[in-house]
């Protein structure tokens, strides 16, 4: 199973650094990230489109795991969704989960298996630092 991690920021510096940390821990031939911060003219803000034009050229991708961070970001990330196709919101999946935290462990926990529940249950419970 193909999978796919969407990283959606104002910032492509922000989501660059998150995707090359996952990429250094999650090594597998099964998980892409892609970085999606900022505008396709590379100033802060974000781009549904942009969005929207990765999940189309990655046709072998059986599901797309979408995180963004805050405001807009979020917005562009359901508005993408809302411009796919039938059969690509099927795959996409906009996960409510920090986008540092969360996609690092939806990334390493991808890695190793394709049990979408178990990896949207890391990513969700991955903020808790245990600090009490």
């Amino acid at each position: 199973m193909k999978k796919a991690i969407l990283l959606v920021s104002h910032s492509l510096k922000i989501t660059d650094g998150i995707k090359e940390m996952i990429e250094q821990m999650a090594q597998s031939e099964s998980l892409q990230i892609f970085s999606l911060g900022g505008t396709s003219e590379g100033e802060l803000g974000s781009d549904p489109a942009k969005i929207v034009d990765t999940v189309n050229e990655a046709a072998e991708v059986d599901t797309f795991f979408v995180f963004s961070d805050l405001g807009s970001a979020v917005l562009s990330a359901e508005l993408a969704f809302d411009m796919l196709e039938d059969e690509q919101q099927s795959k996409y999946i906009l996960v409510d989960a920090p986008l540092v935290e969360g996609a690092f462990a939806a990334g390493i926990t991808a890695s190793v298996s394709d049990d979408i529940e178990h990896i949207l249950i890391e990513a969700k419970n991955a903020p808790g630092k245990g600090w009490e």
